[in-house]
Formats: structure tokens, C-alpha cells, sequence
């Protein structure tokens, strides 16, 4: 078997921080903000013939409010193939749910984070509409023949789901050249 997969941990911290109010009734409120930060981390090729990098090693995403919101990340992580074998495929997929290192009870669910790619080179046109990571590998790209570097910009798009509770949350997203 030819081909090398590339580890993304994705690790998103929710913070609380406490805006207490007092009136005649001495209410309280707070708010939620996440920070999300997603860093790459390379794992030896299965064979020859295959090479996949991921750029840029770390990606702070900012600083999200858990208010349902989708939030956009474009061109957020580049995907890099270079092929000199015969038939090239490429996967993604991802460990699952974010869930906060603490407390693993509480997660985000898998389907809060998606991706597209948008590609247009020498190599043809590549395109994957918006779609919800999954535990299972989803095909991005096939060719035959050599590859003499190609670069996928990735987009992510994130929407962490209201009163999610503090802490820091994590998955794995996984690419695939074979």
C-alpha cells in the first residue's frame, strides 16, 4: 500500500467569563466565548510514491460566542499532494465529536464543523461543496497518473452550539493520500 495520512488535531477552548450585575433582584449573567485553534501534526508515509503535508502547523481560529452561529474560515489550512505513482485518492475524515479534554462527558457534535475545497489549476477543477466531517474517509480527490504538487486550500466553518459549557474541546481530522 502506497500513501501517507496527515493528523489535524483540532482544539477549541470555551472560557467562561463571569459580567455579574446587581439589581433588586441581584441577577447574575454570564457569557461564553470560545477559542479555537487547530494543530497539524505530520505522520510517517504508509509507502513511496505519496507525499501530503499540511500548512500551517498551528491555526488559531479566534474567538467564537456559542451562540448557534456558523462561522467561516476560508483557506484556513492548505493541503499539499505531491504524486509520482499511479493512482492517486485522497480522504478526510475526523476521530469525532469535539470533546473537552476535562470532561469528556461534554461535546460538541462532529457535525458543528465543516469543510469545503475550492481548487482550480493545472490539475482541473476540484470542488467539495460544504460538508460535516465524518468518522468515515470521504473521498476529495482522485487522479491517475503523477502529481507534481498541488495545493488544496481548506476551508472550515465552525458553529459551537448555545450553553456549551466551558472547556476545551477536541477532535482529529485525518487526510488520506493513497
Amino acid at each position: 500500500m502506497k500513501g501517507q495520512i496527515m493528523l489535524i488535531t483540532l482544539i477549541m477552548s470555551v472560557f467562561f467569563l463571569g459580567c455579574a450585575s446587581a439589581d433588586m433582584q441581584n441577577n447574575t449573567t454570564a457569557e461564553n466565548i470560545t477559542s479555537s485553534k487547530i494543530s497539524m501534526t505530520a505522520v510517517e508515509p504508509l509507502g513511496v510514491g505519496v507525499d501530503i503535508a499540511v500548512n500551517p502547523t498551528t491555526l488559531n481560529l479566534g474567538t467564537v460566542y456559542p451562540d448557534g452561529v456558523e462561522r467561516e474560515y476560508y483557506s484556513a489550512t492548505n493541503v499539499e499532494i505531491k504524486n509520482n505513482a499511479g493512482r492517486l485518492r485522497v480522504y478526510v475524515r475526523a476521530s469525532g465529536d469535539l470533546r473537552d479534554v476535562e470532561n469528556s462527558s461534554n461535546t460538541i457534535p462532529l457535525s458543528n464543523l465543516k469543510y469545503s475545497i475550492k481548487y482550480d489549476g493545472p490539475y482541473g477543477p476540484i470542488e467539495v461543496q460544504i460538508r460535516n466531517f465524518t468518522t468515515s474517509d470521504f473521498q476529495i480527490w482522485t487522479r491517475v497518473g503523477s502529481v507534481d504538487g498541488i495545493i488544496l486550500p481548506v476551508n472550515y466553518y465552525l458553529t459551537v452550539p448555545p450553553y456549551t459549557d466551558p472547556g476545551t474541546y477536541s477532535t482529529e481530522v485525518i487526510y488520506t493520500a493513497v
